[in-house]
């Protein structure tokens, strides 16, 4: 992006050329990329007739294979929207029968110096390198000769930040909370759990063991009582 930005300013409409914004009073507005585009052909011939073809030719190109006009009825009617302004009264487009558009509000044309980039803090406290680099070159230079060195820019840009939270493990809260007493006995430390995991392998491989053999034991079940209603239905 340049340095400057060019803008052309009607009414209470402000164009931006280089950030392809178009604010009103101030307040950004709403305005799609094509229209955009051709309402800064029209305020840059402010006065002279812009006609279709000349149009077509800047914002469609020679080879188009959409319906053009179509597509430009509908572009001036979103710019005539955002605008307020009146087809059959018009303060800003005019429109110009089977030949073009002219825009008819006086516009001013203005460079004006482009917004400086923003320093963003990241949520982890640690700024850009940019930054970073201009505030240990600043602590080397406020150093005197022969004191100690300066000190590390990580520490230098996070020295103002809160302390993060100590992350205490599992097994060693109740130590820390109560030390002056004995540990509860409803805490499960992780070297009781690793303890009791054997057992609870073992538990389930029973539990499988026991539903195969049930599950056998109901067929088998099954096929007598078929086999003895069988014998019953067909005995001599």
């Amino acid at each position: 992006m340049s340095a400057t930005h060019k803008l052309l300013r009607f009414g209470v409409f402000e164009l931006n050329l280089d950030s392809e914004e178009l604010r009103k009073s101030g307040t950004l507005v709403k305005l799609a990329p094509q229209p955009f585009r051709l309402l800064v052909v029209l305020a840059s011939h402010a006065g002279l007739v812009v006609t279709r073809e000349e149009i077509k030719e800047q914002l469609w190109g020679e080879e188009t294979y959409v319906d053009f006009e179509q597509g430009m009825n509908h572009c001036i009617k979103q710019i005539r929207t955002v605008l307020n302004d009146n087809a059959d009264h018009p303060v800003y487009v005019e429109t110009l029968p089977r030949r073009g558009y002219r825009f008819v509000a006086p516009v001013v044309s203005k460079n004006v110096p482009a917004p400086a980039a923003k320093i963003i803090k990241s949520l982890s406290g640690i700024q850009s390198d940019s930054l970073l680099l201009q505030r240990l070159e600043e602590a080397r230079a406020t150093t005197p000769a022969g004191s100690a060195a300066a000190p590390d820019a990580k520490v230098m840009v996070t020295k103002n930040e809160p302390e993060p939270s100590r992350v205490i493990p599992f097994h060693s809260t109740t130590a820390v909370g109560r030390a002056d007493g004995p540990a509860p006995a409803n805490k499960i430390t992780s070297s009781a759990a690793a303890a009791l995991a054997p057992e609870i392998v073992r538990l389930r491989r029973s539990l499988v063991r026991f539903h195969r053999v049930f599950v056998w034991a109901i067929v088998v079940l099954v096929l007598l009582v078929a086999g003895a209603l069988y014998w019953q239905l067909h005995r001599p």
